[in-house]
């Protein structure tokens, strides 16, 4: 008997809307069963466009009084490292009944959640299935799958950002550690359209553009039914796109101002101007001594992100942290040019 009534209950979960004074009873919306084509899995680089593992799951049978489509359950593939799914490292948002994924897709993913190249590690998986706002959603079983994730080739140095016709590329973004994680500064019109492409040119092997999907816009998104990515914002921009996460980001650049012993430090007496044309900043600065702990640029007036010292001549480096500030030997009534073009080398002059 006891039998029988939790099979009634897990047959029988009704929700009910109201269309017209009338209530739809569906029936059948249970719990899914995962499972994975592979449970231990070694991802290599020579089958990167192949095959690599699949995750399925069963999808139930809706019964209702009015017509109801199947896809009124909205599924959700969850991943994680931890097994309790205290953090979510990624979710995936599906209306089939399983997802597939080459050996560079998960790889990346798996680069993105932690794992370290050639070290073996478990992923968590399961599915998160929802019919109404009003029903409880129902997560299925958890399965793990031992992964060991590979280091990928040396990425090409530029993503391109390109127009939304792919005809002009005045732009571009600079992995300068060949981790994946690419950034630059660009000057755009608010909603610009773009791409970034791993070389200037339409036919590149990799076109990103962002997810297609409603909150897709700062994913980044390689398949042929990518949409382009657009800024919010226009004007003098910091971009970053990590390819390991598949995101990217946009910062508003509002000033740039150069500090050091001239000024008293300060974060605001010397703020810099934008030749468009020459696409470099400028700043007239007055010295009366050799700077003894060089000269900082300042990203919108912040400590905690600025230009400063580097080992070649010449050039300087974009900080998150203290760092020293960059040599400036100069006395008297200069002109300091801040050229930021090209992000595999952020450069500096002084006229």
């Amino acid at each position: 008997m006891k039998n029988l009534i939790l099979l009634y209950t897990l047959l029988l979960i009704v929700c009910a809307c109201t269309k017209e004074g009338d209530k739809v009873i569906v029936s059948g919306f249970e719990a899914p069963t995962l499972s994975s084509t592979k449970t231990q899995l070694d991802l290599e680089e020579v089958n990167a466009q192949n095959l690599a593992l699949q995750i399925v799951w069963q999808q139930p049978v809706l019964n209702a009084s009015q017509p109801i489509s199947q896809k009124a359950i909205k599924n959700t593939l969850q991943l994680s490292v931890d097994q309790n799914f205290s953090t979510i490292g990624r979710s995936i948002d599906s209306d089939a009944s399983s997802i597939s994924y080459t050996h560079e897709q998960l790889n990346r993913i798996l680069l993105g959640l932690g794992f370290a190249p050639n070290e073996g590690k478990t992923l968590y998986a399961r599915v998160v299935s929802k019919l109404a706002n009003n029903i409880t959603p129902l997560y299925s079983n958890v399965i793990p799958i031992a992964l060991k994730a590979y280091q990928p080739a040396e990425n090409a140095d530029y993503l391109h950002m390109s127009n939304k016709d792919m005809t002009q590329f005045p732009w571009k973004l600079c992995s300068r550690n060949k981790n994946g994680f690419y950034d630059g500064f660009v000057q755009v019109d608010q909603w610009y359209n773009f791409y970034l492409l791993d070389e200037p040119s339409a036919a590149a092997s990799k076109i990103y553009g962002s997810y297609p999907a409603d909150n897709g816009q700062y994913k980044l998104h390689a398949g042929d039914d990518r949409w382009n990515c657009w800024t919010n914002n226009g004007g003098y921009l910091y971009i970053s796109a990590d390819v390991n996460k598949l995101e990217w980001k946009e910062i508003v650049i509002s000033s740039l101002s150069v500090t050091g012993d001239f000024n008293g430090w300060s974060t605001s007496a010397n703020s810099m101007t934008y030749d468009a044309q020459a696409k470099v900043w400028k700043a007239t600065i007055t010295t009366t001594a050799p700077e003894q702990w060089g000269m900082k640029i300042l990203v919108n007036e912040s400590w905690s992100w600025f230009f400063g010292t580097a080992e070649n001549e010449g050039e300087c480096t974009l900080y998150g942290a203290d760092a020293s500030g960059f040599k400036y030997d100069k006395v008297g009534t200069h002109t300091l040019i801040l050229d930021l073009s090209d992000p595999k080398a952020f450069k500096y002059s002084i006229q």
